[in-house]
């Protein structure tokens, strides 16, 4: 008898064993990945009538879909981590303290040429 794991949900993988327990492994697994995915079990799961067949690639499917989902939260995680680097560089620009120049007067030449440039005819 040999087993496989499927993901069913970020960091949990379940055994399926082939052999006698497949059938009752995949069973077991779609619906627990459903309710992973979805949040809920699924309703009316005439899944018992299904062939092998089919419960496997119902449970590849559904395996696909938690890996786009750990891909989707891992890309929401690092939007979100960038959106808060550039608010705290953000904040920490608004209050950097001015620097203080003692000299009152230094840049008065600058002042005065620009006032002499408009006066100029």
């Amino acid at each position: 008898m040999t087993k496989t794991e499927m993901t069913f949900a970020p960091g949990w993988t379940q055994e399926i064993r082939k052999g006698d327990g497949e059938r009752e492994d995949l069973l077991s697994y779609i619906s627990d990945t459903h309710k992973s995915i979805y949040g809920f079990r699924p309703r009316g799961f005439v899944a018992m009538s299904w062939s092998m067949d089919d419960l496997r690639a119902e449970a590849a499917k559904l395996e696909a879909e938690v890996h786009d989902s750990i891909e989707r939260a891992r890309e929401e995680r690092a939007c979100q981590a960038a959106d808060e680097a550039a608010h705290h560089l953000a904040y920490a620009q608004a209050f950097k303290p001015k620097p203080v120049n003692n000299r009152p007067f230094a840049n008065l030449n600058v002042l005065l040429a620009d006032q002499t440039s408009y006066y100029n005819f």
